[in-house]
């Protein structure tokens, strides 16, 4: 996570373990996407999409649904989750 201070200097706020351990910790370790125990990040909005690596776009996540959640964006995944669930029950 940086800031542009202007066109030539970037700051670099924390690097990718810092930051890593701190959305960790903020999530209490609890994958956003299904509820597990989490040990790894993932970007709500995608970085293929757009998406930056910031407090707000980032979760913790479990790696079976950071897997599987690939680049597609958080609702996106949702949907297809519920949807794939629901079939499979009838």
């Amino acid at each position: 996570m940086a800031g542009i201070v202007h066109e030539k200097l970037i700051h670099k706020y924390y690097n990718e373990k810092t930051f890593k351990t701190l959305i960790l910790q903020r999530d209490n370790r609890k994958c956003y996407l299904c509820g597990k125990y989490g040990d790894t990040i993932d970007h709500i909005i995608p970085k293929s999409k757009g998406g930056i690596s910031s407090f707000q776009n980032c979760c913790c996540a479990c790696e079976d649904c950071n897997r599987s959640k690939g680049n597609l964006s958080l609702e996106r995944y949702l949907y297809y989750i519920r949807n794939f669930r629901e079939a499979s029950y009838h």
